[in-house]
């Protein structure tokens, strides 16, 4: 079954981003919204009439990413930019792409892995502009922290956004868990080594993906916990978007736990060591509790404050 999804989802990815050098008609948009050209390149009719939700879309998550990193995403040559070329086409499955300036999207209205929509899937994308594209790793061993923070960032902007409600953001964040902890390279291998090159990547796709969903998610609420929410991991990537331009000078996990204690003066090398250079397992149930968090929101116990930092974390008020 995973090797069936993995052939399928890597032929989205090539339909996705060859779909434009075919002979094929393309209707060309350009809508500026305040400071932000989109320049659309669309496929289909489909696509075409459903515009104004891709605007709505992008334009809330660029702003949001802008303030989370202080500045617009740059090129290879390290130029900031606000335009932004989108190529959009419907399919049977949902799919993306980023490079400097441009985003590929493959929608449809169904939901991948029951967390994606093409919503979240566009802000996952998104992210990538300023994450992988902006600031970018030095090889494929980060690509739990490239993919797995760009998928937390992705939905915590959809809670913030009010794409997702409290209850649904909190349900979404048990599946990443679950993913991990079932992940067949559990144990066995690193984060790091598990997403080296491609093919280890989507071998280990769950474990790359979703470990690093979870190490997001345990490092932002520890950070929230240890300084009574003045700090998250908003700080350390805003620092490495700052200091480590890609025409400059690439990062490795090393930085990252650099980026973390320049911020908040905490040092994280030891989480390191054992769970992202290591096969120790992440302990979830030593930082949170999901479930109670979210019988808790949902019936509006008076132990709801217990859960804070998880809620900020996830981006719920």
């Amino acid at each position: 079954m995973f090797n069936v999804f993995r052939l399928l989802f890597i032929s989205a990815l090539l339909w996705s981003a060859n779909s434009y050098s075919h002979n094929q008609e393309i209707t060309k948009q350009t809508i500026e919204v305040g400071n932000i050209k989109l320049h659309y390149e669309f496929a289909d009719g489909q696509s075409e009439a459903n515009q104004a939700a891709f605007t709505e879309t992008i334009v809330a998550g660029f702003e949001y990413y802008q303030q989370l990193f202080g500045g617009y995403p740059r090129d290879l040559h390290g130029e900031t930019y606000n335009d932004i070329t989108v190529r959009i086409r419907y399919g049977d499955f949902l799919s993306g792409e980023a490079d400097p300036k441009l985003i590929m999207l493959t929608w449809s209205d169904a939901v991948m892995f029951g967390v994606h929509n093409w919503r979240t899937m566009l802000l996952h994308e998104l992210f990538h502009l300023w994450s992988a594209e902006s600031f970018r790793y030095s090889d494929g061993r980060e690509h739990w922290f490239n993919e797995g923070f760009s998928e937390f960032y992705a939905f915590k902007a959809a809670t913030k956004l009010g794409m997702i409600d409290g209850r649904d953001a909190l349900t979404i964040a048990s599946q990443p868990i679950g993913f991990y902890y079932s992940a067949n390279g559990l144990g066995k291998i690193s984060l790091r080594e598990a997403g080296k090159n491609n093919k280890s990547k989507f071998n280990n796709y769950f474990f790359v993906y979703h470990g690093g969903w979870v190490a997001a998610m345990l490092l932002d609420h520890d950070i929230r916990s240890k300084t009574d929410n003045n700090c998250s991991l908003d700080q350390s990537m805003r620092f490495l978007y700052q200091n480590y331009p890609r025409n400059e000078k690439l990062y490795d996990s090393d930085t990252i736990v650099a980026a973390i204690k320049d911020c908040y003066s905490l040092d994280y090398s030891v989480f390191f060591e054992r769970y992202i250079d290591g096969t120790e397992i992440m302990p979830v149930s030593e930082y949170f509790d999901v479930g109670k968090a979210l019988w808790n929101y949902e019936f509006g116990s008076e132990n709801i404050q217990q859960h804070r930092y998880l809620y900020q974390s996830l981006g719920l008020n």
